[in-house]
């Protein structure tokens, strides 16, 4: 078993393609190597993708790692993101009966496809024996869409739910615009041109049978962004659909935050999703609770004392 410490970021080199409660492996996207991380971001192993299982095994049966559940949420962050993009969302999620897997891929390095590929292969290694739930967060939406866009893996993945959070369907006029910059476009990789309007709109929608939500959480840095790109008119050059036709649930949130991912209450609007298919407040419960009258002991002893009567 190898040790080192202080794995480098994900987003840039390394894709997650197997997870088992918090423990790692993924798969460099330039050397094809893969590596075993623990809890910690810790590198506890290092080549083929049996010899990393074969060292988490022993590492299961060591530190008597819990087992997991039958159903299973993966959480997928947005372009440029990492893993912990999405903590918020995960913590609220903790409170289900389920695996919660954030997943980590190389926004910077690959392509939709290859990300698509990847994900298939996650969701093959997880061996899911109940429902998978699937969240994702921003053009993350369109790897999904690549996954399961005219095929049937839904079925076979046994997909319950899609719940996509500031979804960019209809794809980012922004990631357009950027096409036409040299430097933007090398820094920014390959999945630049997949999130552009033109390309995005071509992808396969979601199979009706699922169960499809969105959540549109407005904040300062995307309404600030908007005013700073305003002057450019000419973008989108296509006409999108509305990222409303994506789905018939769908939630607007106005938040008025810088970062809409730490927010609790979107938070809460996630989990109620996963777990019953709604978007019910879940404050709405607190305060039904609050406004009942409560008993206390004089009110039951003057009940008593008039029945007596």
């Amino acid at each position: 078993m190898s040790f080192s410490f202080f794995a480098f970021d994900s987003r840039f080199f390394w894709e997650d393609v197997y997870n088992y409660n918090g423990w790692i492996i993924q798969l460099n996207v330039r050397t094809l190597k893969y590596r075993l991380l623990d809890t910690f971001s810790v590198c506890r192993e290092a080549g083929s993708f049996e010899q990393c299982k074969e060292t988490l095994l022993k590492y299961i049966r060591a530190c008597e790692l819990d087992d997991l559940h039958d159903n299973t949420v993966i959480v997928l962050h947005g372009f440029g993101g990492n893993r912990t993009s999405a903590k918020n969302i995960c913590d609220g999620l903790n409170g289900i009966n389920a695996n919660i897997i954030p997943i980590s891929y190389a926004t910077f390095r690959r392509g939709i496809g290859f990300h698509a590929n990847i994900l298939a292969q996650m969701i093959q290694n997880t061996d899911i024996k109940g429902k998978l739930y699937i969240v994702n967060i921003g053009a993350s939406c369109l790897i999904t869409r690549k996954l399961l866009g005219n095929s049937d893996n839904y079925r076979r993945y046994n997909i319950e739910r899609i719940l996509d959070i500031n979804p960019i369907n209809s794809g980012s006029d922004l990631a357009e615009l950027f096409m036409n910059n040299r430097f933007l476009k090398f820094l920014l990789g390959p999945m630049l041109k997949d999130i552009a309007t033109p390309n995005a709109v071509n992808l396969e929608k979601l199979p009706e049978e699922i169960d499809h939500g969105l959540i549109f959480a407005q904040n300062k840095f995307k309404v600030t962004l908007k005013k700073l790109f305003a002057r450019f008119e000419s973008f989108p050059r296509v006409n999108p659909p509305s990222e409303k036709t994506y789905a018939e649930k769908i939630k607007n949130v106005d938040l008025r935050t810088w970062f809409t991912l730490n927010d609790e209450q979107l938070a809460n609007y996630c989990k109620n999703f996963i777990t019953t298919g709604d978007f019910m407040e879940v404050w709405r419960a607190f305060t039904d609770e609050k406004s009942k009258p409560q008993k206390t002991k004089n009110s039951e002893s003057k009940r008593v004392s008039k029945s007596k009567k």
